[in-house]
């Protein structure tokens, strides 16, 4: 069963990914952040939504490779952020 938390709005996702509102569109029409657009009422497209788990997967299939020292990002931290912030 699928859970209102399981999906971020685009508004959601750029408050984990540090990029521009136009860098997440172009990921999101380009079809390499996978998505669901929902329809809404008033809008011509549509709402997009990005699931936990493909946004994890995304981030996970950009990782570099570490040249130097790493510095681990928990994904679920990320998450876990995301989470706390839409119960408030």
């Amino acid at each position: 069963m699928v859970a209102r938390g399981d999906y971020l709005t685009i508004q959601q996702v750029l408050d984990v990914l540090p990029v521009g509102k136009s860098t997440l569109y172009a990921l999101v029409d380009s079809g390499q952040l996978p998505h669901h657009r929902v329809a809404a009422v008033g809008s011509r497209r549509g709402r997009i939504l990005v699931s936990r788990a493909d946004l994890a997967e995304y981030l996970e299939s950009t990782r570099q490779a570490a040249t130097r020292a790493p510095v681990r990002v928990d994904v679920d931290d990320l998450l876990e952020k995301v989470r706390r912030d839409a119960k408030t």
